[in-house]
């Protein structure tokens, strides 16, 4: 063992975890934008030792490649590396066996620029470290429990800094970004279920008493944290200390991530992009997006230490024939200047054979079936990170996921094609325009039947109606440039006070758009649960029993008293708001300034219909002229396809 570090172990008082729990940037302050510009790279991804694989995509042209330093069993009960822990006891560090990845990596493809992700959880021996003693607990599974832990946080600091100076001294000419990953499959995922702690209680108190309320004591039992007075929703009054309570809960985990991006920050002076996986939105749904501390994404995406974020592809309609999509809000992340990752981690029809533990890998019922269906649906994703302006991963999880010589060449097309198109300038041409509400979120109940109907399988319709969409954080609302909307939709819009109200009819409700209320839009209103105050906000009455249009004089109020509005009655709505729609219902398009995307499971023959005329269309996968001086081209599909068109002005 070599280039190992002691250090005085750091013990602190319990009683001084609080005063490392620092309330994040509040919405209200100025937007900050990253140090750098958005990251627009294609990437080659794994947690396992192939080598070979690394090679073969170098010689596809993807030079770009993770390397992932963990010190953590993955949540399917393997170690996530194949390379010995870095941390092996309190300030003890072995950096032979980081160094060892790096050279693996690098004598593999010599030409290799890394991503360097760095695991931030408990290693195992941490917990036990004289046990509930020190109130430890295991950061992967119970994020939430420890985040305030000032020893786990400052010994943690210690070793992310320790790693940071040996890569910053070693290679700094190869790493071109940093990741940081923490909680739940890394993905900074609080499975602990807002369960006491004594660190989670002092900083609890803390962010209670720092707002000016009472001293709750203790941390809120279940019974009171998952009470919700008005069937769906919670009443400001009667369930408060519940609402606060999930605040604090969200606060912390993202308190927690800027904390440590900080820590790098202070080594690395901000010379390479800094990113996280976070602000799960429109993935995590029912028994999860409340409780597992996501909702504070928009203090993270103010944060000028973080420069871009990650997720995987949705799992929700990732099937051949679905639409995929993106977890967050990602005309936000643009908004602010920020990177976004899209990971694509579906499983191939060769990864549906891997095993672990002796199961195969979760996920595989939704694989690709055959090589076809393969080809096709990485040919989505593609497409889909091309159009939205993102940097990608090709993700091999535990290998055998890219085999076969018609897919190799498919991805060595990919990447060709991703040199020579991700950096052409585009721009949206969105006309429909989705805000979340992330404080709108707190009140509703987070076990409820149909929660997956406001976010996810909104989503999922939106993606079928025929034209494309931008989704944003309801709290850039203030800032965003609404011209070319005309159609907005607020699927979660419950708490609506003064300030919003001047917002929504200032800036929204006007122009001649088409604006579409869901359920019970603004019923929390000053303070109190007021059914009236959704009829002020929409002219509709709340006790509306049917899907309702309203003139309003320069704007249509469109109020749904049932969340997930279907993909036909949006595609109607946005015909008579005068949306362009590009296709049929039912079918799945991407399309920004310059490009056309389709992707269909099924053979058929599918018009596209364009705003206006182009005077040239070029299939570019098959390398086809489509059409000429034409609105619309017919695409003849005889298999699983997408196609990705370039329109030529």
């Amino acid at each position: 063992m070599r280039a190992i570090k002691r250090k005085p172990l750091l013990f602190f008082c319990v009683l001084l975890d609080a005063m490392a729990f620092l309330v994040a940037v509040c919405p209200g302050e100025t937007l900050e934008t990253g140090q750098h510009p958005p990251v627009r790279w294609m990437a080659f991804h794994s947690y396992s030792r192939n080598l070979s694989t690394v090679k073969q995509f170098g010689e596809l042209g993807v030079n770009v490649v993770t390397c992932f330093p963990a010190n953590t069993l993955s949540s399917v009960g393997v170690p996530y590396s194949p390379y010995s822990p870095i941390w092996l006891g309190p300030s003890i560090y072995d950096f032979a066996c980081l160094d060892q990845q790096f050279e693996d990596l690098l004598r593999a493809n010599p030409q290799a620029k890394i991503v360097c992700e760095i695991d931030l959880n408990t290693p195992v021996w941490w917990p036990r470290w004289l046990g509930a003693a020190h109130d430890r607990d295991d950061s992967f599974t119970k994020l939430g429990k420890v985040a305030a832990n000032t020893t786990w946080r400052q010994e943690t600091r210690a070793y992310l800094q320790a790693v940071l100076k040996h890569l910053e001294e070693k290679y700094p000419e190869r790493i071109i970004a940093y990741v940081l990953a923490g909680g739940m499959t890394l993905e900074w995922q609080d499975l602990a279920r807002g369960e006491e702690s004594a660190s989670r209680r002092i900083a609890w108190r803390k962010w209670m008493t720092d707002k000016g309320l009472a001293d709750p004591v203790d941390i809120p039992p279940a019974s009171v944290r998952e009470h919700v007075t008005h069937g769906l929703l919670r009443d400001p009054s009667q369930d408060a200390v519940a609402i606060d309570y999930w605040r604090f809960n969200a606060d912390l985990i993202a308190d927690t991530i800027l904390f440590y991006a900080r820590s790098v920050q202070e080594i690395t002076k901000h010379r390479v992009p800094l990113g996280v996986y976070y602000g799960y939105w429109l993935e995590h749904g029912r028994g999860r997006l409340l409780y597992e501390g996501h909702l504070a994404f928009d203090q993270v995406l103010r944060s000028p230490d973080v420069d871009f974020f990650l997720a995987p592809g949705s799992y929700v309609d990732r099937q051949l024939g679905g639409a995929s999509g993106f977890m967050i809000c990602l005309a936000s992340v643009r908004h602010h200047g920020k990177g976004f990752v899209h990971e694509v981690d579906h499983r191939t029809h060769t990864a549906k054979s891997v095993t672990l533990v002796g199961q195969p890998v979760p996920g595989h019922h939704l694989g690709f079936p055959d090589e076809d269906a393969t080809i096709a649906g990485l040919r989505r994703e593609f497409a889909l990170a091309l159009i939205n302006g993102t940097a990608m991963y090709w993700f091999d999880m535990f290998g055998h996921w890219y085999e076969g010589d018609r897919v190799i060449n498919a991805l060595e097309q990919m990447a060709a094609l991703w040199r020579q198109y991700a950096e052409v300038p585009s721009k949206s041409v969105a006309e429909v325009a989705m805000f979340v509400d992330a404080e709108s979120l707190f009140y509703l109940d987070g076990m409820a039947a149909n929660y997956n109907d406001f976010l996810i399988n909104q989503r999922v319709s939106l993606s079928k109606m025929g034209a494309p969409f931008d989704v944003f954080s309801f709290a850039d609302l203030g800032t965003v440039d609404l011209a070319r909307y005309k159609m907005v939709l607020f699927p979660n819009l419950f708490v609506v006070d003064a300030e919003k109200r001047k917002l929504l009819s200032e800036r929204v409700c006007g122009s001649g758009r088409t604006v579409i209320w869901v359920y019970a839009p603004g019923i929390i209103s000053e303070g109190r649960y007021d059914p009236a105050a959704v009829e002020r906000l929409t002219g509709i009455p709340f006790d509306t029993q049917e899907l309702t249009t309203r003139a309003m004089g320069n704007w249509v109020s469109v109020f749904s008293p049932r969340p997930n509005i279907t993909a036909q009655t949006l595609r109607e709505l946005a015909q008579k708001a005068g949306v362009h729609l590009y296709c049929d219902p039912g079918q799945v398009v991407y399309v920004n300034s310059q490009f056309v995307a389709f992707h269909t499971a099924a053979p058929g023959r599918y018009t596209i219909r364009l705003p206006g005329r182009c005077p040239r269309i070029e299939e570019l996968f098959s390398g086809k002229i489509l059409a000429e001086n034409a609105d619309s081209f017919v695409l003849e599909c005889d298999k699983p396809t997408t196609v990705l068109c370039r329109l030529l002005y």
